[in-house]
């Protein structure tokens, strides 16, 4: 046979060979031909499988384990990684990344309301107590730091209702970046509300199984908080107000010297 592999399914071009070799093992493991904690078949035998080189065999292995759907260790071969550690592979690399307050602001504008629809759809009535208890635990009069430790709580519970881990490894992330500047967003007690009342919010539509309601109560709650304070930024402080300065008295005239009542 030539070098296309029996479905058909690489490019002609032997630069997108690798790339779509790694889809079809993906797929495969998706699919459960490869499960989670077992060895993918050798260099050789996937190379004459899909009747490619070793070369693109390694490489698509390469793009799997970079993707942690895989690990190649020296002596076992690649193994498949289960869902949990993909997870902390992920979460690893996601400690490493640049922890930059516009990238936190991007990353959770694109994942969370889409993350508290899918909660709306996938939450267990376990999963609903756990977010009604957080909610039910919140007092606007708890400290700062009290507070702020339940809003990191409803937000990664609410990843882990979703049923994927992948978006609670996000979320920990998120929490754990962000932390040091977020305190600022419970600050008083009108925040401490406003917090509150948009978690409220979302559990109601997601209690309700409401998922476009829940993706919008999550859009409202991000804006209620207030921009970049809501992504862990503190607000910007207006430069402080110096003291007015008083006008100036009139110079009351001096009396003359003594040298000088004599000169005239």
């Amino acid at each position: 046979m030539g070098d296309n592999d029996s479905d058909g399914t690489f490019l002609a071009s032997a630069a997108g060979k690798p790339a779509e070799l790694a889809s079809i093992l993906a797929g495969r493991i998706t699919a459960g031909q490869y499960p989670p904690g077992t060895r993918l078949p050798g260099e050789r035998e996937l190379a004459a499988t899909f009747h490619v080189s070793r070369g693109t065999v390694r490489d698509a292995v390469a793009i799997l384990a970079q993707r942690h759907v895989v690990r190649t260790k020296w002596g076992a071969g690649t193994i498949v990684l289960d869902t949990d550690e993909a997870s902390l592979a992920i979460e690893t690399v996601l400690r490493q990344a640049d922890h930059e307050r516009g990238n936190i602001r991007e990353l959770r504008d694109l994942v969370e309301p889409p993350m508290a629809a899918l909660a709306a759809r996938r939450a267990s009535p376990s999963d609903l107590v756990t977010l009604h208890g957080i909610i039910d635990h919140t007092d606007i009069r708890m400290t700062p730091r009290e507070s702020l430790r339940m809003d990191m709580a409803f937000h990664l519970a609410l990843a882990e209702s979703t049923g994927n881990p992948l978006l609670a490894a996000l979320l920990r992330f998120v929490n754990d970046s962000a932390e040091a500047t977020r305190a600022g967003t419970h600050s008083t007690v009108t925040r401490r509300r406003v917090s509150l009342d948009g978690h409220r919010a979302i559990f109601a539509r997601v209690q309700a199984g409401d998922a476009p309601g829940a993706q919008q109560a999550m859009l409202d709650h991000l804006r209620a908080i207030g921009g970049m304070d809501v992504l862990g930024i503190q607000p910007q402080q207006p430069a402080e107000l110096k003291e007015p300065t008083k006008p100036m008295e009139p110079a009351k005239p001096m009396k003359p010297t003594r040298q000088a009542r004599d000169e005239r």
